[in-house]
């Protein structure tokens, strides 16, 4: 397929495929880039760290081979990253691709990354010091359950967008909240936004049964300790434990396995149970904050239908 370039890059259509984990975004991502001239750029926000190639399910090295993957496995354990921070590489990345006459084609399930593209940032506050730390004293205070029990009460779609365990984001939401009486839920939905970089995206949702989910989670994450996710994992032993890829699912079950503290057999099941809630609530996400263009139940399923409907929508734009 030949791209005419005389255009501006911001009209060039994008292929987004979204959806939860374990749905098989990156596996019919191969599928369509034997259609198109695509590279493939990440937004999943725990495949960007380079000692995680196993446990966050990052595509291998044979995937990788005849189509370039962009923005996967570059960041150090020790790395702090944002939305931000992806946002600005991506659309580096998009645009270098777009002038290569390559059609850039999104996958991933980090919702807010992918949202931080394609809508801009809305103009939340920073929070000051003063409000972070007594965030960070009252989760102290009552604990992590009752804390997020608190901030429930405060925005109940709170269980959507943001986990229990992660205590980071539950502080900036509360500090936000404590300085301006308002949640961050708030913010996002209804704020000027900053600039948008792209006008034309292709959004494809992969929303897979429910329960077929639960069982390719569960096989999934079998196969990584198969693979070796349990040596993998003892790499990160000595990194703080607020660093964002400890949050990884998994990392701290499989490390307390390593230590004789769990069996392996109840850290994969509490690893299972983890990513299954997350899985629920990414397809909660792109249900509601996603507006697709096109919905896949089971990819597998006549693949040659979906590939076509996708080649459809990429078609009509007129470039």
């Amino acid at each position: 397929m030949i791209v005419t370039l005389n255009i501006n890059i911001e009209d060039f259509p994008i292929i987004v495929i979204a959806g939860p984990t374990a749905s098989g975004k990156s596996d019919f991502a191969l599928q369509i880039a034997k259609e198109l001239p695509c590279t493939i750029i990440n937004f999943d926000s725990m495949q960007v760290y380079k000692d995680l190639k196993i446990l966050t399910a990052r595509p291998t090295e044979d995937q990788c081979k005849n189509n370039p993957h962009e923005l996967y496995g570059f960041l150090n354990s020790e790395s702090e990253f944002s939305a931000v921070l992806w946002r600005n590489l991506a659309v580096k990345k998009i645009k270098e691709n777009i002038i290569n006459n390559r059609v850039p084609l999104l996958v991933g399930g980090t919702g807010f990354y992918l949202k931080s593209l394609m809508d801009g940032f809305s103009s939340v506050p920073k929070s000051s010091n003063r409000y972070k730390i007594k965030a960070e004293n009252e989760l102290i205070k009552f604990g992590k359950d009752l804390f997020y029990e608190k901030i429930k009460k405060i925005e109940p779609r709170i269980e959507d967008s943001i986990a229990k365990n992660d205590t980071q984001r539950l502080i900036r939401f509360y500090s936000v909240w404590l300085q301006t009486g308002k949640s961050l839920i708030y913010y996002h939905n209804t704020e000027k936004f900053s600039k948008k970089f792209f006008k034309n995206f292709i959004k494809v949702r992969l929303c897979p049964d429910r329960g077929v989910l639960r069982k390719q989670i569960s096989n999934r994450f079998y196969e990584m300790i198969e693979r070796g996710a349990i040596r993998e994992v003892e790499s990160l032993r000595d990194l703080n434990p607020k660093l964002p890829i400890m949050k990884a699912h998994g990392v701290r079950e499989l490390l307390l396995c390593n230590e004789g503290k769990l069996s392996l057999e109840e850290a994969s099941t509490r690893s299972i149970n983890q990513i299954r809630q997350y899985a629920k609530r990414q397809d909660t996400w792109f249900k509601n904050q996603f507006e697709s263009d096109y919905e896949i139940i089971d990819y597998k399923c006549n693949v040659e239908k979906h590939i076509n409907k996708i080649l459809n929508l990429y078609n009509k734009f007129d470039f």
